[in-house]
């Protein structure tokens, strides 16, 4: 077997742990890394139960420090390009900010960048950049408010 198919391997059994395994403490967090997920503050990050990061590219997920995401939250990396014929994937980063909180079951399907201090609500979709400061969610996710910090 080749060296790149281990370290795939690895890092998709690391993903699963974190999305399967009940673990308390930043022990999610610490295999995310492992998985590929790029993660500030490992002591400081908090990932609920459930949550699932794309397997393709978890190199392109990047947490900042004192980030919350709530259970069963998806976080995907590639998207369908739909300005060509077939199907052919897109990749893209997907960004979350210090301070950022995620709510429970919020799936991001786009290359987006959460705020600092920025809220998604619960159940939402998140397609497009939420800037800092400010509360979003619906499906899509929409402007709700202004956050003061």
């Amino acid at each position: 077997m080749k060296k790149y198919n281990l370290k795939r391997i690895f890092r998709i059994f690391c993903l699963q742990i974190v999305s399967h395994v009940p673990m308390s403490g930043p022990f999610r967090s610490y295999f995310a890394r492992l998985g590929g997920v790029k993660i500030t503050d490992v002591h400081h990050t908090s990932i609920g139960e459930g949550v699932i990061f794309d397997s393709m590219h978890p190199e392109y997920i990047i947490l900042g420090r004192h980030v919350s995401i709530t259970m069963r939250c998806i976080i995907l990396t590639h998207f369908l390009d739909t300005k060509q014929k077939g199907i052919h994937w897109k990749y893209g980063n997907v960004i979350l900010k210090d301070n950022c909180f995620i709510g429970a079951n919020v799936v991001i399907c786009n290359a987006v960048t959460i705020g600092e201090n920025s809220i998604v609500g619960a159940g939402s979709v998140v397609t497009k950049d939420i800037p800092d400061n400010e509360i979003w969610g619906g499906n899509p996710a929409r402007f709700i408010k202004k956050r003061i910090v």
